[in-house]
């Protein structure tokens, strides 16, 4: 306790404060801020004083903003103390955590792209669940490997493609065609 106490006498010239005065009212802000530390953050005298350490070389942070003491006034003030002792809380939280990832700093995992023959057995698979061409599928792709194993004829391309969710695309209407002929 008397560790504590001596050492938030020392805050206020680590942080550019003035001193507690050496009155009664200087004693009962003190005695707060002591009541104030124990209840709210149970930190010791070695604790506190790390956190203002941190505070006066301007190393914390709250709600993404740097503590600058230079703003904490002349008195040091039981406000001043939580806004030191929670940053330091979240310093200490941060450094414990395990590393964040930054999405865009994370490299692109690679991009399998489904073979024809894959959507081909996609399509049919769901054809066959649904009993009707499903209405999302990799027609375009299910298309080219229909074409290259002869099963269905070349088609116009159409002008207007919007991949596969385009229901008038003439491939699409190619697999389709396909599947309700010789796949039912």
């Amino acid at each position: 306790m008397y560790n504590l106490v001596s050492t938030i006498t020392q805050l206020p010239s680590m942080v550019g404060c003035q001193e507690f005065p050496n009155s009664p009212q200087g004693m009962n802000l003190i005695k707060l801020i002591q009541d104030f530390i124990n209840e709210e953050y149970k930190y010791n005298s070695e604790t506190v004083r790390k956190a203002f350490m941190l505070a006066a070389k301007q190393e914390l942070y709250l709600d993404n903003k740097r503590i600058d003491a230079s703003t904490f006034g002349q008195h040091l003030s039981v406000n001043v103390v939580g806004k030191v002792l929670t940053a330091y809380k979240e310093h200490i939280r941060k450094g414990n955590a395990r590393p964040g990832y930054n999405q865009n700093q994370l490299p692109e995992a690679p991009v399998k792209k489904i073979t024809p023959a894959e959507a081909w057995d996609l399509v049919l698979k769901w054809f066959k669940e649904e009993g009707q061409p499903p209405q999302f599928a990799p027609y375009l792709s299910a298309y080219e490997y229909l074409l290259s194993n002869n099963q269905v004829k070349p088609v116009k391309h159409s002008t207007k493609k919007f991949g596969n969710f385009d229901e008038d695309c003439p491939e699409r209407l190619s697999v389709e065609r396909y599947l309700l002929q010789h796949c039912k």
